[in-house]
């Protein structure tokens, strides 16, 4: 009992200055200026919080209601002012906005070049900090030291992507360059931060980087195979084009975002194949390589037996809205699925499925390789 208590003092500030030092990381991350800059769509609206004052007046003749308001940021805080509210009464289950409600409002100039503000949505910013929050706390509670690790990692990995690939991607920087390394950064950091600096983090990354390459090259292929247009179906491209102009390839958006989007579930493949190759040469000292291997692969079998269905229902419910207009529609159910819209995310699930696949013997091959579980 003792023992017990004593060896987990002394692993205490390893773990502290581990924790330390990924933090560090993201604050040194996050201060660094990025070679990239973001651009700005200037005909989108800037959206302000406020705080709604008075009852909403209810619209008439088509127009409208109305609401006084208090403006809770930038130089004008704390101006009371009218702005337009639509409650969209005649959507079923739509919450009316009342007194106290926190507001986003955009502000835009009218005809006449007068100043209007208009109730856009809710400001919902406390409670998903809060939901936020206590996700972290459950995440610490439950896993310690690793899951405040992995949080860190996951910090790590938003800022990466948000300061320095989104801008890379829109500023005309190959989608495959960027998707390549933005994958390549977030696995290793995600790895060492968890992991530490070792065997197991060095397979780990093997698996990683092998599974992710051949995502690219699925992905290419069949983009080619099945000649999708550089929108790829997505008509949210189609109004980039605007902003972002002709040098930006939208054909590799597409691909970034399978890279990017398979990277969590093909990390947990690979982590879980790479500690299944230690536990079992460490229980068995006396196993062979190829004895090892084959254990570690049915263990394998298993787990992606169970998550294997994990891309394709992911991708099913981020675009259940084109699920069911295709379902809908009039016609031969197979024509729909063969349009660019739907085949796109097909393509997607298979790409990334693929990669889940290949994530377990390469992580396996590359914990064999360098002697996972040997130390």
């Amino acid at each position: 009992m003792f023992g017990r208590v004593a060896s987990v003092s002394r692993a205490w500030p390893a773990v502290a200055a581990r924790l330390v030092g990924v933090t560090v990381l993201l604050l040194a991350i996050t201060a660094v200026p990025s070679p990239w800059s973001m651009p700005t769509d200037e005909n989108a609206p800037a959206l302000l919080r406020a705080v709604i004052v008075s009852d909403p007046l209810p619209g008439r003749d088509g127009l409208s209601g109305s609401a006084t308001v208090e403006l809770l940021e930038g130089t004008r805080a704390g101006e009371r002012l009218v702005a337009a509210v639509d409650q969209a009464t005649d959507i079923a289950g739509s919450i009316p906005y009342r007194v106290g409600d926190e507001v986003l409002l955009a502000q835009v100039t009218d005809a006449g070049g007068g100043e209007v503000f208009a109730v856009a949505d809710r400001s919902r910013g406390v409670a998903l900090a809060l939901a936020l929050g206590l996700l972290a706390a459950a995440v610490i509670a439950i896993a310690g030291a690793v899951g405040a690790r992995s949080l860190l990692a996951l910090a790590v990995t938003g800022v990466v992507l948000v300061r320095f690939g989104i801008p890379a991607l829109l500023s005309g920087v190959s989608p495959l360059v960027v998707a390549g390394a933005i994958s390549l950064v977030v696995g290793v950091s995600s790895v060492v931060i968890t992991e530490g600096v070792n065997r197991r983090a060095s397979a780990t990354i093997m698996g990683i980087g092998g599974s992710l390459a051949a995502v690219a090259c699925i992905s290419i292929v069949l983009d080619r195979l099945l000649a999708f247009t550089p929108f790829a179906g997505d008509a949210d491209l189609v109004n980039l084009i605007p902003l972002l102009g002709g040098s930006v390839d939208l054909r590799g958006v597409g691909l970034a975002a399978a890279m990017i989007g398979t990277l969590g579930i093909v990390d947990d493949v690979a982590a879980t194949q790479v500690a299944a190759v230690e536990q079992i040469r460490q229980s068995d000292q006396h196993a062979g390589a190829l004895e090892v291997g084959r254990r570690a692969l049915a263990i394998g079998r298993s787990h992606v037996g169970a998550v294997i269905n994990t891309l394709p229902l992911a991708y099913f419910a981020a675009s259940l809205p084109l699920v069911v207009a295709t379902l809908i529609a009039p016609g031969d159910l197979a024509n729909r699925v063969s349009t660019e819209t739907v085949a796109v995310e097909i393509v997607r699930a298979i790409a990334g499925t693929a990669g889940v696949l290949l994530a377990m013997p390469l992580a396996t091959a590359s914990a064999l390789l360098i002697g996972v579980g040997e130390e």
